[in-house]
């Protein structure tokens, strides 16, 4: 299993779209942190520059992330996983499971990327340091939905653009409906990983059935 995990991470580490992802993510950050500070960019009334900053950052990756997630993942489906887990020997589940946890990287990598960004706007608003870290800490947990939505819809899309357009609508509905729900954004965050977790274990639970033979075949 550890090989396995090892293999889809370097499958992630060797798409160069995920890394110009993260740095374009914080270079667009860095720059509208100008704008903001030079007052360049008009202000929401009473916002700190930070608040600002955390607002845009919500908004951006909630697209970013299933892009990043479904350009970094490998791309075998329908039958080509098929034959890639009766090369390995390994049931089709852990190839899922394995590409479900691999997928949450480039997600995580984007996020991280702009911690700098998001630190200097926290020291020019005089906002707390924990408070910052625990807005990017609850905007990291959102790597699992938006791997697991992208792993989804790779699986049944013909490409990567209808993948992650449909991973980027499907992750837009969930944080609406979790936001309207749990206004909190740290129950909202906890509630969309429990949603995550539950789809999860529903495609690797479904897994071994749906690419156990070749289409067409039958047992």
């Amino acid at each position: 299993m550890r090989a396995l995990l090892v293999r889809e991470a370097l499958v992630v580490a060797r798409r160069p779209a995920v890394v110009s992802m993260a740095v374009l993510y914080s270079g667009v950050l860095a720059l509208l942190l100008s704008a903001f500070d030079g007052h360049r960019v008009p202000m929401l009334p009473g916002a700190t520059i930070y608040a600002q900053l955390y607002l845009l950052q919500c908004a951006l990756l909630v697209v970013i992330m299933p892009w990043a997630a479904a350009r970094g993942v490998a791309t075998e489906r329908g039958d080509e996983l098929v034959r890639l887990a009766a090369t390995l020997a390994l049931p089709p589940s852990r190839l899922v499971f394995a590409r479900l946890l691999a997928a949450s990287i480039g997600p995580a990598l984007v996020v991280a990327g702009a911690l700098p960004v998001a630190l200097v706007a926290q020291q020019m608003s005089a906002v707390s340091a924990m408070r910052a870290l625990a807005d990017q800490f609850t905007l990291l947990t959102f790597a699992l939905p938006a791997a697991v939505v992208a792993v989804w819809w790779m699986q049944i899309s013909r490409d990567r653009l209808s993948g992650w357009l449909g991973a980027s609508a499907s992750a837009i509905l969930l944080v609406a409906t979790v936001h309207t729900l749990f206004p909190v954004a740290v129950t909202a965050a906890l509630v969309s990983g429990a949603c995550a977790i539950a789809a999860g274990a529903v495609l690797v639970g479904r897994a071994d059935v749906w690419w156990r033979h070749l289409e067409g075949e039958t047992a």
